[in-house]
């Protein structure tokens, strides 16, 4: 009977501590959490080499590569056209022009990607046009891509 009356004793103070945790105090919290967006570092378009053979009405393939800094992929929407300016030489400026180019394509997070791109010499350049070198100044539009 001992036995009987411990095991009984035993379920009366676990019903009475589980009581007493079941009695403790609940609550609930609120508040809000706080995150900031980055700002985005503007890319750079640099020539790859320079491209030879231009003379009067050829076109030639040039190579250019544009920089993402950012730490997120984005896409290349389009590179603007491009006109050559006044050479040291007294070439004239638009005597060499590339077209626009629409969606190239991606570049990764802090990666560097290559686009090659058409110049065409005008038909009529003149003899000042002859062994120079011309920049073509570029833009490129360039969209997260996350």
């Amino acid at each position: 009977m001992r036995k009987r009356t411990a095991v009984i004793a035993a379920v009366a103070v676990l019903a009475v501590g589980g009581g007493v945790a079941y009695a403790a105090w609940s609550s609930t919290g609120s508040g809000s959490g706080s995150v900031a967006s980055t700002t985005s570092v503007n890319s750079v378009i640099s020539p790859v080499s320079g491209a030879g053979g231009l003379y009067p009405g050829a076109t030639v393939d040039f190579q250019v590569t544009i920089t993402n800094p950012n730490p997120y992929r984005v896409a290349v929407t389009s590179i603007s056209a491009g006109a050559s300016a006044l050479t040291e030489g007294g070439c004239a400026g638009g005597t060499v022009t590339s077209p626009a180019v629409s969606n190239p394509g991606l570049i990764e997070a802090n990666s560097t990607a290559t686009y090659t791109l058409r110049a065409t010499m005008n038909a009529d350049a003149a003899d000042n046009c002859k062994s120079q070198t011309f920049s073509l100044p570029l833009t490129a539009a360039l969209v997260s891509a996350a």
